[in-house]
Order: C-alpha cells, then structure tokens, then sequence
C-alpha cells in the first residue's frame, strides 16, 4: 500500500461538550491538520445506530478508536443516562480496553478537589453528602470529582500508579500545547501503538 493511502489513526475526543463547544471545535480541528482521523460526538463524526442508546453509540466509538483523548471539565460530562455519566463510562471503557490514553483536567476541578478534600468528615464510614447539602449544577458538579480521582489511580498507593497522568489546564491554548506536544509527533505515537499490539499479543 502506498504512504498516500495509509489508514489514519483514529482518536477519539470525549464527549464533554457543554458549554465548551468552541474548544471542542478547535481540538478536531487541530488533531484533523495533524491528519487523524477524529471520533467526537459535538463534531458529528461518530457512527450512530438508531437502535442503540447515546451512551452505546459513544461507547462503540470508544472501541473503535485507537487513541483516546479525555477532558475532566467542572460540569462533570454531557449526558447521563440513569446513574451513568456518558464521559465517565467512555474512560472507564477506554482505560478497560487498554487504548493508550491521555487526560486534561481543568484547573477549577483540582481546586473543587482540594477544598472538598479539606472538609471531609471525621467520622470516615460518612460520605461527604451526608453531612453536607451540595447542591448540583450544570456548571459545578462536585461528582467530576469522582472521575478526576478515578484517572489518577488515587485509590492507590503513589508508587504503584502507572498511566495517571492528567495535565491541568485553564486557558484554551494550554489545551492546544498538550495535544501538539502529544500528537504531533506521529513516529512517537505509532510506537505506542505498535507496543500496545505487542502486548495484546502476549
């Protein structure tokens, strides 16, 4: 097959999506110069099948990409479907498959972190909604929480997390720097593919 026609690697963009519609766009964009091909739902370029659920149809493009890119954002994710949150079940699917993987995380939701962190109840049997009435919002939800610690292995002991790195970012262009840094680089990125298939070959 001639270098033209080569397939181009898919990544997938989570589905964190409102109110941040103009850096979803400008990251397809960007992966799209860098000439992936890239899965995201606000772009309109995952496979939908009507039969299935929103949170099926994004969970079949998890296992069909290569590549995943999650955003941990302080509104928690774009869609719930009973007690399941379409972007938190996309990284746990991602992470379960074993697809190499990268994380942001905005700025605000560390801070939310560290000041929830500080007011943790004594009495440690006590989830912290039992002793405090947190009210939820579309654009505060302290359950991104959840997601952030589940990405950084918080659960385990610091030297035995492996793959935890999440990059925090605030401003739109530090988005930008990340994923140039990451994905610009495609024989980088074709030897972690290429060390994924060596170990699904074990």
């Amino acid at each position: 097959m001639g270098k033209g026609n080569k397939k181009k690697i898919k990544i997938m963009v989570g589905s964190t999506v409102y109110g941040f519609e103009d850096q979803l766009s400008a990251i397809v964009a960007l992966l799209k110069s860098m000439n992936y091909k890239v899965l995201n739902s606000h772009a309109g370029t995952i496979k939908v099948d009507s039969n299935l659920s929103n949170l099926e149809n994004c969970l079949n493009a998890v296992n069909e990409c290569d590549l995943f890119l999650g955003i941990i954002r302080p509104n928690y994710g774009s869609g719930n479907i009973g007690d399941k949150n379409i972007t938190f079940e996309e990284i746990r699917r991602a992470i379960e498959l074993k697809k190499p993987y990268w994380f942001l995380v905005h700025h605000d939701v560390d801070v939310i972190r560290r000041f929830l962190k500080k007011i943790m109840p004594k009495d440690t049997t006590k989830e912290l909604t039992d002793v405090v009435d947190i009210k939820i919002d579309r654009n505060l939800d302290y359950r991104c929480i959840e997601v952030y610690d589940f990405v950084l292995q918080s659960a385990k002991p610091i030297e035995s997390r492996i793959g935890n790195w999440v990059q925090e970012f605030y401003k739109p262009e530090e988005i930008m720097t990340f994923i140039h840094t990451q994905f610009s680089d495609k024989e980088f990125i074709e030897e972690i593919l290429k060390m994924k298939e060596t170990d699904n070959g074990k």
